[in-house]
């Protein structure tokens, strides 16, 4: 199932809109903390986010500032990446 987009790739849909932003909202707090325990804190709730949009349709690409280094990145979204 492939979400709907606006013309500059935004979700129309409201919640697939926020959960994208908080992506890029938890990538930015990851890249801003130095505790090793926040930082685990906010990867796992960064893959939480991720499964939901999956559950959600969507299908999507996240900007670079949006992701976690690729060996944090849940395991989905590469493959999500190269099979659209």
């Amino acid at each position: 199932m492939s979400h709907e987009t606006e013309c500059i790739g935004l979700p129309v849909d409201p919640e697939l809109r926020r959960l994208e932003f908080l992506l890029g909202d938890l990538a930015a707090q990851w890249r801003e903390n130095e505790s090793p325990e926040r930082q685990n804190e906010i990867v796992l709730e960064y893959h939480s986010v991720m499964e939901r949009l999956y559950e959600l349709g969507w299908d999507g690409f996240l900007d670079w500032d949006s992701e976690l280094p690729t060996e944090l990145m849940p395991e989905q979204h590469p493959k999500q990446r190269h099979n659209s």
